[in-house]
């Protein structure tokens, strides 16, 4: 019995693994519904960017690498572009404004870190979920219809 259940949680694992691999592009509702989701999380990354920009008191070059890294994931994320890549940087910068790693330039500290958290999640749901249809990716990786040609009959009418 002990070995059944162990193929069964392996047999499971590697569905997830699989479906996490290839991203769903839903349309509709679904689609629109992560769209506002990348825009809202691409608005929140370019603004927390442009105010470490304007803010120059802490010009440090660490600074303005991962403020200028930020505005390009922010970007990315709005257009759906490299979704994976685009939501890991989100939620590593987010992440790390979060535990006081990356400075923050604001006077209320914590409410910049309490809106770093949400983008982390938002950023982290859409690395789960994929960019959906209206993204760059869904035009590049999208949907594809796969035609199975008819089998060849044999001269009696059997199969081959």
């Amino acid at each position: 019995m002990r070995p059944v259940k162990k193929l069964s949680s392996l047999l499971a694992l590697s569905k997830l693994t699989l479906r996490s691999t290839f991203p769903m592009f839903p349309d509709g509702l679904p689609g629109f519904g992560l769209l506002l989701l990348r825009a809202t999380g691409a608005v929140a990354l370019v603004s927390y960017s442009i105010i470490h920009l304007i803010s120059g008191q802490d010009a440090k070059v660490l600074t303005l690498i991962v403020a200028m890294l930020s505005s390009i994931g922010g970007l990315l994320l709005l257009f759906g572009l490299f979704n994976w890549l685009a939501c890991s940087l989100s939620a590593l910068f987010s992440l790390g404004t979060v535990l006081a790693l990356i400075p923050t330039p604001m006077l209320n500290g914590a409410s910049a870190k309490f809106c770093a958290a949400f983008t982390a999640v938002i950023a982290i749901a859409l690395l789960c979920l994929g960019p959906g249809a209206y993204s760059l990716d869904a035009r590049r990786h999208g949907r594809r219809e796969i035609i199975i040609p008819a089998r060849p009959r044999s001269s009696d009418g059997g199969p081959l």
